[in-house]
């Protein structure tokens, strides 16, 4: 991924300034988002016509990186890579598949969101994201996958009830090609979130402040990641601080609603069993099912490394962000407030 390419300094600083004024005022003191940005919004729209369309890439594989290798080409320059294989001989690549998980935990309950049916909005005070929501039983999540549901689990924690489970992930791994310093506290917890769902299931384009090596452990799933230097053009939700959504939707993007995401760089790449995919802090990414799919993230706060990759919504989040990656790595956030939805992290609810 080219770290540069993106939008103009001068704009992109513009943008900024217009973009945290408006989440302060609305987020912290409840009032109502000004008219600045789509003022920004038209001004980039004229001045973009006649410009070449975003380009459409692929995301670097490499295979038999070492951590020092991987450190200095890509955790310290903030850019996605696909691990290729790096996983292939972990337990959770050698042994999990739907009947796994049906005799293992068929029978706990966890919350499913319709990963087919989800629409954004374009319209300022909607929520960015929705869709229908509901729990149930892990096997009926497996049996609906199986006949082509949009029921996806996604954000489970399982991994935290079974520490079974949670050994099938080699964390040494992690620890050591994430870079992670132990005498830092919001370093030595990875947090561990399961995904399961069928083919074409999918969730929305987001970003987040988190570093996260993302195991493919069963199945094929395609992700489309975008460089935070077009964050100006990715008609971002003022988020509460934990994933910021963006109103387009990469499924099918509407140029009419959202028409400076024409101007955006795009990196596909899709994932095999044992790929791990090094998903930088607030690189933007919306993922799909390719088939049935099994995979989790791993995720942890380095603050040197998100103000690498975005110096403006990084001191926000840590200094305001609400849930705070940092209370949450430590184990400190808690959130005293009645949930209009199970992903109310992830959807801004």
């Amino acid at each position: 991924m080219d770290m540069q390419a993106g939008v103009d300094r001068a704009d992109r600083y513009a943008f900024n300034g217009t973009f945290v004024k408006d989440w302060v005022l609305t987020r912290k003191f409840g009032r109502q988002s000004s008219d600045r940005r789509q003022r920004w919004h038209d001004r980039m729209v004229r001045k973009m016509e006649g410009q070449p369309p975003g380009r459409e890439l692929t995301v670097e594989r490499r295979v038999g990186l070492t951590a020092e290798e991987f450190r200095r080409e890509y955790f310290l320059t903030g850019k996605p890579v696909v691990l290729e294989g790096a996983g292939r001989g972990w337990p959770a690549v050698k042994k999990w598949t739907f009947e796994f998980l049906m005799e293992r935990c068929g029978q706990d309950r966890v919350d499913v969101l319709d990963g087919h049916n989800w629409k954004v909005s374009r319209r300022e005070g909607d929520d960015v994201v929705s869709t229908e929501e509901r729990g149930m039983q892990v096997r009926e999540l497996l049996a609906a996958a199986r006949t082509g549901s949009g029921w996806y689990g996604a954000f489970m924690e399982l991994l935290d009830k079974y520490e079974d489970l949670r050994r099938d992930i080699d964390l040494d791994f992690v620890r050591r090609y994430g870079c992670m310093d132990a005498r830092v506290p919001w370093q030595q917890n990875i947090l561990a979130k399961m995904y399961v769902g069928g083919p074409m299931t999918a969730t929305s384009l987001h970003c987040a402040p988190v570093m996260n090596l993302y195991l493919q452990a069963y199945g094929r799933k395609r992700w489309v990641l975008i460089s935070p230097r077009f964050s100006p053009f990715m008609y971002m939700g003022l988020s509460k601080g934990g994933n910021w959504q963006s109103r387009v939707d990469f499924r099918n993007p509407d140029y009419d609603e959202c028409p400076l995401y024409r101007y955006v760089d795009r990196y596909e790449t899709v994932l095999e069993p044992g790929d791990v995919l090094w998903n930088p802090p607030w690189v933007w990414h919306g993922v799909q099912n390719l088939t049935e799919s099994i995979a989790v993230s791993m995720w942890w706060f380095n603050v040197t490394r998100s103000f690498g990759n975005n110096p403006v919504l990084t001191p926000l989040v840590a200094l305001l962000g609400d849930p705070n990656p940092i209370m949450i790595q430590l184990g400190l956030h808690k959130d005293t407030t009645e949930k209009a939805s199970a992903f109310s992290v992830h959807l801004n609810k």
